[in-house]
């Protein structure tokens, strides 16, 4: 635990973060928690239950939604996901291979994000994938592929799919359904795009920043990015076009509306029991969901002379998935050096804020973290595909759970 501590006091003291907040767990208790830094500049000081806005995490508790809705037998992981959409869904250049769940949670579907992936009231996801369609951008959401599918493209946009599928399939909006099927059942209080945050939760909600360092080396002030004053914003936080409201949304015909790939707002606390689930000690999945939940489904193969490679790594960021979780794998890509075990979960970077959530489901051990901003060019790690402070942060962490062979 002295690590973490250390590590987090030391990113906020050299003005890498404004504030950040971590938390260790093995099974279901809390071995430490701390905050540090503020949530809102220049002195309101961040708290380890201060919620923040996760990024990518979120894709976690989309993943769990949609495996509720499997478990009920509403979706089916291996089937058309077309006929939960309201519309055909198929790669352009594959028009007789259908797309399913499995495919998109595991971002094997050939789906990109293009330049823009934003849910808009009075706008459809359809728009995105249909030629002509208001968001269509040439294309460009179709990955050129290799092959049909299996090819990894990592997407944020395919997320807005899965949400769409779990409104027609459960009959609610995307962030009503979290709140029943995952968040309750968790007993946390977290949401969409701030559906379902309590008064209480909004006025202690982090603000996230980013700010400028000049050659020289001179710092720059911390500039909002997403969430400033969190407590005045409107719950849920949705965007709209021009004179239309939430009464005109049409359920399932926009599942990009409440930003199921990285909109969550949650606490460190939230994901380490959201952690908790994945490992299997908060029984939140049956344990067949959560066997299929664990496996592999792809693994970086680099290519050679016989085969391309079977993925874009993202710089090397990504090296496994599993069923709607990213896979740490030890080796020497892995940004935790010497970690003795696979772990799941999944990165965050959005707007700033810079995070995790991984967790060993063997020893059930793991760790949550976040710092509520960065510089806009965080340095590059030294052995990985992703940042130096998440390299460095998750190393901590890792030693401190003593998952890192000595």
């Amino acid at each position: 635990m002295k690590r973490l501590a250390e590590t987090l006091g030391a990113v906020v003291a050299r003005r890498e973060a404004p504030g950040g907040a971590a938390i260790l767990f093995s099974g279901q208790d809390i071995v430490w928690s701390g905050a540090v830094g503020v949530r809102e500049t220049p002195d309101k000081p961040l708290l380890v239950s201060s919620k923040a806005r996760v990024a990518s995490i979120s894709k976690v508790a989309t993943a769990l939604t949609l495996l509720k809705l499997v478990e009920a037998d509403r979706i089916d992981l291996d089937q058309d996901i077309s006929r939960h959409l309201g519309f055909a869904l198929r790669h352009p250049a594959f028009p007789d291979s259908p797309i399913t769940p499995r495919m998109i949670l595991c971002h094997t579907a050939g789906i990109r994000d293009g330049e823009n992936y934003r849910g808009v009231v009075g706008e459809t996801l359809e728009g995105f994938f249909r030629p002509g369609g208001q968001n269509w951008n040439q294309g460009r959401h179709w990955a050129d592929l290799p092959q049909p599918f299996g090819y990894f493209t990592y997407s944020n946009l395919a997320m807005g799919l899965l949400a769409q599928a779990c409104e027609h399939a459960g009959g609610q909006r995307f962030d009503q359904l979290a709140q029943k099927l995952v968040f309750t059942p968790l007993g946390i209080k977290c949401g969409f795009n701030w559906s379902g945050i309590t008064d209480q939760a909004a006025q202690e909600a982090a603000t996230l920043y980013r700010r400028h360092v000049d050659k020289a080396g001179t710092d720059g002030d911390w500039q909002v990015q997403v969430d400033g004053a969190p407590a005045a914003l409107p719950r849920p936080n949705l965007a709209y076009a021009l004179g239309l409201g939430l009464q005109d949304y049409q359920l399932g015909s926009n599942g990009l509306l409440f930003s199921p790939q990285g909109g969550l707002r949650a606490s460190v606390q939230d994901l380490a029991r959201i952690g908790m689930a994945l490992s299997g000690v908060v029984g939140l999945l049956e344990p067949a969901t959560h066997a299929q939940l664990l496996k592999p489904h792809w693994t970086y193969r680099e290519a050679h002379q016989a085969s391309p490679a079977n993925g874009d790594t993202s710089g090397g960021a990504f090296q496994g998935f599993g069923l709607g979780v990213h896979r740490l794998i030890p080796g020497d890509r892995c940004p935790v050096i010497g970690l003795t075990t696979e772990m799941i979960g999944h990165y965050g970077e959005a707007y700033g804020l810079l995070a995790g959530l991984w967790v060993d489901p063997i020893s059930t051990r793991g760790f949550a973290w976040f710092i509520t901003g960065s510089p806009y060019d965080p340095a590059p790690g030294t052995h990985s595909g992703i940042y130096r402070v998440e390299e460095d942060m998750m190393q901590a962490a890792a030693a401190d759970l003593g998952l890192v062979a000595a």
